[in-house]
């Protein structure tokens, strides 16, 4: 075993070196670019590293030798978990175990991405780090998990960051509903599920600052305040020029998922803004940026 400390740096808040699994996805893929100006960083998509491939996971991390492992990779198509939950369970959880076993053999910090849907959406106000967990899904059930899993294997010094609601880079609610409002489509948005719509640029940048600091615990990190997938398609049409009369509210039930979502997920940014001085902007400032880039 390695005998360096943790965390060597070349200058302020410098890393010497970063992992990103999952560099192939949207949020990998926004942490790999702004990672690499600021660090020395290495990228792994799906196609060049295979969490669920204990040995690869190990072979990865000797050869990259890195001083951070930030988790990006998972298994977060939330419908399809219900028909195969092994595969879920075998990415967010399994995965992310070997991942940190050869990240604490590699004396190497790790961050796991987690999700706003471990929470059962029982409450009405913002959810703290501190409070119960209760996923309604199969997807959310091995994301948990995975949280249990890196907690188990470094029992301390190590970072979980519960976000949702992800948007960016062509993916996500936002470009499907800007696409649909200019193809002149009627845009159907759920009006009974609330939660934070998050820019993926500001949870990466809001990711790297906490490997940074060197902090550890778990953090939420979201575009601040709430609003209904309804909400959101009003601002998005308001930008775009759209007629309002082209966004009409839709149940959950309407849609007929397969997967039950938490009725409520807003997430709480309070200790993440304590511990790092910076705030967050809101999911208004954050979506208006978005779409005038």
């Amino acid at each position: 075993m390695r005998t360096r400390k943790r965390f060597p740096t070349t200058g302020r808040d410098r890393i010497a070196k970063i992992l990103v699994t999952g560099a192939g996805g949207l949020l990998g893929r926004a942490c790999v670019r702004l990672a690499a100006e600021r660090h020395d960083c290495v990228g792994l998509s799906r196609q060049e590293l295979d969490v669920t491939d204990r040995s690869a996971v190990e072979k990865a991390l000797e050869r990259t030798n890195p001083d951070a492992v930030l988790h990006c990779a998972a298994y977060t198509d939330v419908d399809g978990a219900e028909w195969d939950p092994a595969r879920a369970m075998a990415v967010n959880a399994d995965g992310t175990e070997w991942v940190a076993r050869a990240a604490r053999r590699a004396r190497a910090a790790m961050l796991y991405v987690s999700t706003d849907y471990v929470f059962d959406g029982e409450k009405q106000t913002p959810y703290i780090e501190e409070d119960a967990t209760h996923p309604l899904s199969k997807y959310a059930e091995s994301k948990l998990e995975g949280e249990r899993r890196i907690a188990s294997v470094f029992s301390e010094g190590y970072l979980i960051v519960r976000s949702g609601w992800l948007y960016g880079s062509g993916k996500g609610f936002v470009d499907w509903a800007v696409r649909r409002l200019e193809a002149g489509d009627v845009l159907r948005a759920v009006a009974d599920q609330v939660g934070s719509p998050t820019w993926v640029n500001d949870l990466a940048e809001a990711l790297l600052v906490l490997l940074e600091k060197r902090l550890s615990g778990t953090f939420h990190v979201v575009n601040p305040g709430e609003t209904d997938w309804l909400g959101a398609a009003r601002v998005i049409a308001e930008q775009l020029g759209a007629p309002g009369s082209r966004v009409e509210a839709v149940s959950m039930a309407d849609l007929g998922r397969p997967a039950p979502r938490p009725p409520y997920s807003a997430l709480n940014v309070a200790k993440f803004e304590g511990a790092t001085g910076r705030r967050l902007r809101s999911w208004q400032e954050a979506l208006r940026s978005y779409l005038n880039k």
